[in-house]
């Protein structure tokens, strides 16, 4: 999820290059502590080279480093930190004001000029991560796209390759859903749709995993979970189904949920494998008589 509250890091974005996206990993206060060491060798280095050559502009790597791995409060934190060595550094580098309330004055700009920077970086963070979210969803149904699906799948593939706990891919396909389009338009059509993908998010659990492949087809993930505990869940997910199917008025008799399971219990070659292991047991349920769960194993001896 992305964080609402500007003032919150969003996750670390993993396209801001390597040592950037290494920062952001960093617990808070590492990244504090390393924000005001960086303020302090400024400000030392800015009192030995004296006022003729100005380190004003260096003063801002440090807090925009802050603001974009820690959020908008941290930042506005060493904003302040940094304009109050700025300011020492100023008086004690040279022949005091003529006024003090010169000191005052230059010492609120910098403030403000650092502030209005910490303010610039936070809000580009956190549109940045909210588009980089928006991208990795269904935008019909608000749950995962087919892109990012496999690279959950691929993370629990390599972490089954760690672990001897077994991995469920489960198919979810609606039946006669077309039947849904040809009699109540497509708007009703993308309105259960989006039912659906609610009903299948409420039913998981946090470690689990939904999305939407296009079409009316979905996909779960469900970590840590054996034959028996899969075939309980899946088929209390197509029950949930049913029950978002049959609250909307005039569906057609027959809509319901075909749902192909695999249980891994050791690593499948590949992400794409997987997903056709679980669209084939799908399509045997089809054949079937549809609406209902079908579960198998991997390997199947």
């Amino acid at each position: 999820m992305v964080p609402l509250d500007p003032s919150e890091p969003a996750e670390p974005t993993g396209r801001t290059g390597p040592a950037l996206a290494a920062i952001e990993r960093l617990p808070r206060p590492v990244i504090l502590a390393i924000g005001l060491c960086a303020v302090a060798v400024l400000g030392g280095l800015d009192y030995l080279t004296g006022r003729e050559i100005s380190f004003s502009i260096f003063y801002l790597g440090p807090v925009t480093l802050m603001t974009w791995a820690s959020g908008r409060r941290l930042g506005l934190f060493l904003a302040f930190v940094a304009a109050t060595v700025w300011g020492v550094v100023d008086v004690a580098g040279g022949p005091p004001y003529s006024h003090a309330l010169l000191l005052v004055w230059n010492a609120f700009v910098r403030l403000g000029f650092f502030s209005i920077t910490v303010w610039l970086i936070a809000d580009t963070r956190r549109a940045h991560a909210a588009v980089r979210a928006l991208a990795r969803l269904d935008p019909l149904t608000g749950v995962a796209n087919g892109r990012t699906f496999h690279e959950l799948l691929d993370r629990e593939i390599a972490r089954l390759h760690r672990t001897a706990s077994p991995l469920t891919l489960a198919y979810v396909d609606l039946d006669h859903f077309k039947d849904v389009n040809d009699t109540l338009g497509h708007a009703a059509g993308d309105d259960l749709l989006r039912a659906i993908g609610t009903q299948l998010t409420a039913t998981l659990r946090a470690t689990d995993s939904v999305a939407r492949l296009g079409g009316d087809e979905f996909t779960l993930l469900l970590p840590d979970t054996d034959v028996t505990a899969a075939s309980q869940a899946l088929e209390r997910f197509r029950s949930n189904v049913l029950a978002s199917i049959e609250g909307f008025a005039g569906v057609p008799d027959g809509v319901g949920a075909t749902i192909g399971a695999v249980v891994f219990l050791r690593p499948p070659p590949n992400a794409d494998q997987a997903l056709r292991a679980a669209d084939q047991r799908m399509y045997e349920g089809k054949r079937a008589g549809r609406s209902q769960v079908l579960v198998s194993r991997w390997p199947s001896a």
